[in-house]
């Protein structure tokens, strides 16, 4: 009897154990990192999009992971930096699933403010669209797309 006691208390313990482990490894934040890049005939950009997944309850007691997601894109130009102080009127943006951004200078354009960045609560790409890049400068226009880099998530 003594013996049966000790082989139950043996298996509870393993099954607790086992259901911690489950536990902790289904109740964890991840995190995924998503790099794009592409060049059209004179600029180039990379965008990387950082996505969060935290976990948390539904108000019937449900779990599900809460996503959110951090960006940065980064335009570059081909040619010699000193063209762009000749450029008098600049927009540039990108289209991404779903969100979007531009900015629009006046020149001269310096390359260091050719970068956005920002954060959001809205679908995050998880590298399944392409993303599309739009540059203009005065009277000519630009569109190219990026993809995925190799293997993602990082």
């Amino acid at each position: 009897m003594r013996r049966n006691a000790a082989v139950r208390i043996f298996l509870l313990n393993g099954f607790i154990a086992v259901l911690m482990l489950l536990t902790a490894c289904n109740s964890g934040t991840h995190h995924d990192t998503y790099t794009f890049s592409g060049e059209g005939e004179h600029w180039s950009a990379i965008y990387s999009e950082t996505v969060t997944e935290e976990p948390a309850l539904a108000k019937g007691g449900d779990a599900y992971y809460k996503a959110s997601s951090e960006y940065n894109f980064q335009l570059a130009y081909k040619g010699e930096t000193k063209d762009l102080k000749e450029i008098k009127q600049f927009t540039y943006g990108y289209e991404a699933l779903g969100h979007s951004s531009s900015q629009t200078m006046e020149g001269p354009v310096r390359m260091e403010s050719l970068r956005m960045h920002g954060s959001g609560s809205g679908t995050p790409n998880r590298g399944q669209a392409v993303i599309t890049v739009s540059v203009e400068w005065d009277g000519h226009k630009e569109r190219f797309e990026l993809m995925t880099d190799g293997d993602e998530p990082e």
